[in-house]
């Protein structure tokens, strides 16, 4: 980025009062130095949420949001970096910089702008072709049968295309709309000979908007039974599939409240829980869950539930959608609704409660996938046994903790009829392939409980690095810190960060960390920050949390030489005694540690 958009937003962050922009989305009370109240990201009634106006930071201590004041704005609005920054410019009355743009990007932005406002005025003709006209009493009459009623109607700005060729195309060529962009928002089709014609006809209408309610294409549903059924906008230059998520941006609110996205595949069985009053619900348009997909609902929520069609390419989705889901640091859930139905037939067959109840009961990804796993291997004999174990096992990567997948084995053992003491040997290699042994990765409900000495560790080095930036100072230390590994992915991910701004200047590296992590890491990173912690000597707080990283490593690696002996010893092997001989080094190693840290931690 250039000097000037660096010192822009600088001007924005120093001048973007934290306190009053969360004042106009949130009722603050002070107590002391900070501010509390009620957090706009979750439902509840006892005010966790606070805002530290000294270091302009907010944390929630129940939902575990956090971050700066672009943070703030990005998650609340559901919006960029870069457009949050805007904002808060607006807000505050600061000029933002116009770039100096090439001839190209001014061309693009006037044609995007130009199918924007295409497809609005089509959404406005749409509109009075079903609720002003003779012949859009069929269609009210279907989405009536659908119980899908006015109010959806509006909320969804759903119309009807009329039967007739040229209709939409003669209604907007007489407020100005030339035939080639009507062309170009997919809304008219050229024919070979050059005539055009309209591309939707006696179809209902629904409107596909960006999380910003810009219209950027449409689904037409056919009323009769000409197929096909469903027919689509093409790609344009404001309309990739990929991106984009049906119902976002009437979603958005209620997604909040509840903590949670339902993912459905098609547009009417969004609009259908919508209209059943499960308001949080969006589709992804019968394409395939992307990471842009996963990345769009986890900076809006923690949960996404796959409510996708109970079929065999829609089980398949399901499946797919999981790991993307997962590495976007979402918690995952799947609904399957029974007897072959979709959402929407579900709904109309059994009623909005019956959805909620198998909302409520929806199994985690882990769980969906082990038992959709099982269904579809046999494993009967051996070769099907070790199919089955190699495809399930690396599913267990994912899991919380030890404890959860020394459940899960005994229960795939039993299933399997396997010696459990096999199977855990199997996961073993499979986890040290992937990484070598490590901490499992702490969730927000774990980090409810009381620090360990190995979070306050970690939070403590963060602290010392961020808060002094010092670059010179810490140089001799960055190996050993990258020797001793965080145990935690997510201060990993702050720490990995912080290197490489440090790498690149020397400005405040600790504002600047915020806008290059995910959700999830910047809300730790506000936790950090807030510590009221005095570093008198950045050297010694780095070299102690060292040593306490160290042992903690070192722990971990007694454990697991130590359960590597008893297995050896169990099977006869020699090899027993050099792991026997590798864990009394180790514990001697630890030994030293402690006593280097006594009265530190």
């Amino acid at each position: 980025m250039n000097d000037n958009y660096e010192n822009f937003k600088e001007q924005v962050r120093s001048q973007a009062d934290i306190v009053k922009v969360v004042s106009d989305y949130v009722a603050l009370k002070k107590k002391g130095p900070r501010y509390w109240g009620c957090c706009p990201f979750h439902s509840e009634k006892t005010p966790s949420f606070t805002v530290a106006p000294q270091k302009n930071l907010f944390h929630c201590f129940g939902c575990h949001a956090g971050g700066d004041v672009f943070n703030f704005i990005m998650k609340i609005e559901n919006t960029t970096f870069p457009e949050a920054v805007k904002i808060l410019a607006k807000k505050f009355g600061i000029a933002i910089p116009e770039k100096e743009k090439t001839e190209q990007e001014i061309q693009k932005e006037k044609a995007s702008r130009e199918l924007f406002d295409a497809n609005a005025l089509a959404v406005k003709f749409f509109q009075a072709c079903l609720l002003k006209t003779e012949y859009g009493r069929k269609a009210l009459e279907y989405l009536n049968g659908r119980g899908i009623d006015e109010a959806i109607i509006e909320k969804f700005s759903i119309g009807l295309a009329p039967p007739a060729f040229q209709t939409l195309l003669a209604a907007l060529k007489s407020r100005g709309v030339s035939e080639e962009l009507l062309v170009r928002a997919g809304l008219v089709v050229r024919r070979n000979d050059g005539k055009t014609y309209d591309r939707f006809r006696e179809r209902v209408m629904i409107p596909i908007k960006d999380a910003r309610g810009r219209v950027v294409g449409f689904t037409g549903r056919i009323l009769g039974a000409a197929q096909p059924k469903y027919l689509n906008t093409g790609e344009t230059d404001v309309f990739t599939k990929r991106s984009l998520l049906f119902g976002m941006d009437v979603a958005l609110k209620a997604a909040r409240e509840k903590r949670q996205i339902i993912v459905v595949e098609g547009h009417m069985d969004a609009i259908r829980l919508h209209a059943s009053g499960i308001i949080w619900a969006v589709a992804s348009m019968g394409t395939a869950f992307t990471e842009q997909h996963a990345g769009q609902i986890a900076r809006a929520v923690p949960e996404v539930v796959f409510a996708f069609d109970n079929d065999e390419a829609g089980l398949k989705a399901a499946m797919d959608a999981i790991p993307l889901a997962l590495k976007a640091g979402l918690e995952v859930r799947v609904l399957v609704v029974p007897k072959g139905k979709d959402p929407d037939d579900f709904i109309r067959s059994e009623g909005p409660e019956a959805f909620l109840n198998l909302l409520g009961k929806a199994p985690s990804g882990i769980d969906f996938q082990i038992e959709r796993t099982l269904k579809q291997n046999n494993f009967s004999g051996l070769e099907g046994k070790v199919k089955t174990v190699s495809n399930i096992l690396p599913l267990l990567l994912e899991c919380k903790s030890d404890i959860e997948v020394v459940s899960r084995i005994r229960s795939l053992a039993q299933t399997l009829t396997i010696d459990e003491n096999l199977l855990v040997g199997e996961y073993k290699k499979i986890r040290l392939g992937s990484v070598a042994p490590v901490a499992p990765r702490l969730t927000a409900a774990g980090r409810e409980r009381n620090f360990d000495p190995v979070e306050q560790a970690e939070r403590q080095l963060l602290f010392a690095l961020i808060d002094s930036c010092v670059e010179d100072k810490a140089e001799r230390f960055y190996e050993k810190i990258e020797e001793t590994v965080f145990l935690d992915d997510t201060r990993a991910e702050i720490y990995r960060k912080f290197r490489e701004l440090a790498r690149k200047s020397g400005r405040d590296i600790g504002a600047d960390l915020f806008s290059e992590l995910k959700e999830g890491a910047a809300a730790e990173l506000s936790l950090i920050l807030q510590q009221e912690l005095v570093i008198e000597s950045a050297e010694r707080v780095i070299g102690d949390c060292l040593k306490q990283l160290q042992l903690a490593r070192l722990e971990k690696d007694y454990e697991y030489h130590g359960k590597l002996a008893a297995e050896y010893e169990r099977n006869g092997d020699e090899k027993f005694l050099q792991e026997l001989t590798e864990s009394q080094r180790i514990l001697a190693e630890s030994q030293r540690l402690k006593n280097e840290l006594k009265n530190v931690f």
